[in-house]
C-alpha cells in the first residue's frame, strides 16, 4: 500500500497524520515543514545540541557487475552519546525519504533510536536506502524509465551498507569503528525490519545483531489478508456494530455494482460528478483508503470519526446497536451515511492524487466538473519507487478479503491491485523489467521467508498489525505454527524453524514498539537491548571480506 510510509514515520514520532502531537509531554520537535505541514511544532526541545549534517558516500549501482556507475548514498550520523568501544548502530529508514525524520531520530531524547544508542554508548546513523530521497543516480517521476529502476532491487540494497561500513570513520574518534573491530546493530520496522533480518542473514560479520520490528519477510502476490486484523482489531476495540455495517454495505455494493444504472448512481453518491465515469475496480480500491491509517494509528484517527459518524441516526441522534443499522435500517442507511462523512472525499483524494468533490466539499463551483480521476498514476517519488520494489518482487497485493470478514469490495480484486503496477510502468513489460505478476516465488527462495532464522536477531509484532499476517510471528491460519520465546538465545546461535526469539505486542499495530507514545512498546525494546547486551560479550570482530565473497557469489549465480 502506497503513500502510508509518511504516516508510520510521523506516528513513530509520536505525531498524528495532521503533524499534531499524539500526547504533547512525549512529541518530540519535528519539521513538520518536511512532512508537508505548514507550521513547526516546538512542544518538546531537541536534547542534544549536536551538529548533524547530512552526508555522502559513492556506491555502485551494481555491486555485482560492472560498469553501471556509481551513486551518491545519504547518510546522517550522531557520535555525541559515544563512549570508547560503544557499538555502531544503523536505523534503516527504508522506503522512505529519510530527511524528514533523521534529525529527530538522531538528537530528540524521546527518539527510542536515540535512547538505545545512548545507552550503549554508540554512534548512530540514519541510512537513506538507494532510490529514495536523493539517494537516487536519477530523479524519479513520471518520466523515469523502467530501465532506471534495473539495480532498484533488494539484494542490491542489501550490499551498500557493507561496502559503506568496511570504509566507515570519524574524524574526531580515534578508533577503528569498521565491523572488523567494532560491532554494528541493524535497526528497522516494516521493509526496513525485513531488511534487518537479511542484513544479518546475508551480512552476518558486518552486522553483528538486527532488530526487526513488523518485519513481513514471506513475499506474497495476495495479501488480501492485509485487511482481517482491522476486522479483528475493530471488533476487539468496541467497534463490531461499525463492521457489521461496512460488511452489509460492501456486500450491498458489490451486488448493486453488477448494473452499470446502479454502478453510476452508487459512485456519484459517494465522490460526486464525474466519479461514474471510474471502473468499478478503482471506486472499490477508493471505498478501502478509510483502512489505510489502521496500520499507523489504529481506530484513533480518521476511523473513529467515520464509525461515530456510520453509527449515529442524524435524525435521532441514537446510536446503532451491535448488529449495526443495516438489519433494521438496511443497507442504503449506511451507504448514505458512509457517502456522506465529511472526510471521505479528502481521504480519496489525497491518497489517490485525485479531486472528488464528494457530499460535503463547500468549495466546489457547481459550474465545473471536477476531475474525479481514481486511476491516477501515483506522482510521489517514494511512492514510485516501492511500487517498482513491490510489482517486481514482494508482491503485497492488497485486494479484497473475501470470506466471512469481508470488509473490501470484491470489485478491487487481485487483478486490479496487479493493473496498478502496469498502469504505473506502462512501458515496463516491453522493457523485459517488469514482471506479469510480482516473483515472490523466486524472492522467497532467495531470502528464506517464513523460515528465515539468522542469529542475533530480535523479532517483533503488533497484535493487529497487517503485516504481521507475512512475519514469522504470524498467527493466520496459512502460516506456519512458530512459538515464540522471550529467552535470550545464546550469541551466534539460531533458533529451530518452530521457535523464534521475538514478542508480539497485545493491542498494538505496525512498528508500535518504535514509538515512546506507546507504553508497552517499552517491553519490547527491553527484549532486544537485554538480549543486545548479552550477545555483546562474544564479540570478537568481524570478516572484511565477506562483502566480496557475497559479491562472487551473486555474480556466479
Amino acid at each position: 500500500m502506497v503513500g502510508t510510509r509518511k504516516y508510520a514515520d510521523l506516528a513513530d514520532l509520536g505525531l498524528g497524520p495532521d503533524g499534531k502531537p499524539m500526547l504533547d509531554s512525549d512529541a518530540p520537535e519535528v519539521d513538520r515543514a518536511a512532512f508537508g505541514f505548514r507550521t513547526r511544532q516546538t512542544t518538546s526541545p531537541p536534547d542534544s545540541t549536536e551538529n548533524i549534517v547530512q552526508e555522502f558516500v559513492t556506491i555502485p549501482l551494481d555491486h555485482f557487475g560492472n560498469g553501471a556507475g556509481t551513486f551518491e548514498n545519504r547518510f546522517w550520523v550522531a557520535e555525541s552519546g559515544y563512549k570508547p568501544g560503544g557499538p555502531v548502530f544503523i536505523y534503516d529508514v527504508g522506503e522512505a525519504n529519510a530527511e524528514n525524520s533523521a534529525l529527530t531520530r538522531l538528537k530528540n531524547g524521546t527518539s527510542f533510536f536515540k535512547q538505545i544508542v545512548d545507552q550503549f554508548g554508540g554512534i548512530g546513523i540514519v541510512w537513506e536506502h538507494r532510490f529514495y530521497g536523493i539517494s537516487t543516480p536519477e530523479p524519479i517521476n513520471l518520466q523515469t524509465q523502467p530501465k532506471a529502476f534495473k539495480y532498484h532491487n533488494t539484494m542490491q540494497a542489501l550490499a551498500d551498507v557493507p561496502y559503506f561500513a568496511r570504509n566507515f570513520s570519524r574524524p574526531n574518534i580515534n578508533a577503528d569503528l569498521t565491523p572488523g573491530s567494532t560491532p554494528w546493530i541493524f535497526i528497522g520496522g516494516s521493509y526496513p525490519g525485513m531488511r534487518a533480518a537479511f542484513m544479518r542473514k546475508f551480512y552476518p560479520e558486518t552486522i553483528f545483531a538486527s532488530y526487526a520490528s513488523s518485519a513481513p519477510v514471506q513475499a506474497s502476490t495476495d495479501m488480501s489478508f492485509y485487511f482481517e486484523p482491522v476486522y479483528r482489531g475493530l471488533n476487539h476495540y468496541g467497534w463490531g456494530n461499525c463492521t457489521s455495517d461496512i460488511k452489509a454495505a460492501i456486500k450491498y455494493i458489490d451486488r448493486a455494482m453488477l448494473s452499470p444504472r446502479k454502478a453510476a448512481a452508487i459512485k456519484r453518491q459517494f465522490l460526486g460528478r464525474g466519479a461514474e465515469n471510474n471502473s468499478n475496480a478503482v471506486f472499490a480500491d477508493a471505498l478501502s483508503t478509510i483502512f489505510w491509517y489502521w496500520q499507523s494509528y489504529g481506530v484513533e484517527y480518521l476511523l473513529r470519526d467515520f464509525c461515530d459518524h456510520i453509527a449515529t441516526d442524524p435524525k435521532t441522534g441514537k446510536t446503532s446497536p451491535a448488529q449495526g443499522w443495516a438489519p433494521s435500517k438496511g443497507p442504503e442507511f449506511v451507504l448514505q451515511q458512509w457517502a456522506t462523512w465529511r472526510d471521505f472525499a479528502t481521504n480519496v483524494n489525497d491518497f489517490l492524487e485525485t479531486n472528488c468533490e464528494g457530499q460535503t466539499r463547500p468549495d466546489v463551483n457547481p459550474a465545473l466538473l471536477p476531475d474525479c480521476d481514481l486511476n491516477r498514476q501515483f506522482t510521489d517519488p517514494a511512492s514510485i519507487a516501492w511500487t517498482w520494489q513491490y510489482c517486481t518482487e514482494w508482491g503485497f497485493l492488497q485486494s479484497a478479503n473475501l470470506g466471512p470478514n469481508q470488509i473490501v469490495s470484491s470489485w478491487n480484486s487481485l487483478q486490479h491491485q496487479k493493473d496498478i503496477c502496469h498502469r504505473q510502468f506502462p512501458t515496463g513489460r516491453r522493457s523485459g523489467l517488469l514482471p506479469e505478476w510480482p516473483r515472490t516465488a523466486e524472492t522467497n527462495r532467495k531470502f528464506g521467508g517464513w523460515d528465515i532464522r539468522p542469529s542475533n536477531t530480535y523479532w517483533s509484532g503488533g497484535e493487529f498489525d497487517p503485516w504481521r499476517t507475512l512475519s514469522p510471528l504470524s498467527s493466520e491460519p496459512f502460516a506456519p505454527r512458530v512459538q515464540e520465546i522471550q529467552s535470550i538465545p545464546a550469541c551466534g546461535a539460531t533458533t529451530s524453524r518452530n521457535k523464534i526469539f521475538g514478542y508480539n505486542i497485545a493491542n498494538a499495530q505496525h512498528c508500535y514498539d518504535f514509538r515512546t507514545t506507546f507504553a508497552p512498546g517499552a517491553v519490547s525494546r527491553k527484549y532486544f537491548t537485554d538480549a543486545l547486551s548479552q550477545w555483546l560479550e562474544c564479540f570478537d570482530g568481524g570478516d572484511l571480506g565477506e562483502y566480496d565473497r557475497v559479491r562472487k557469489t551473486m555474480r556466479s549465480s
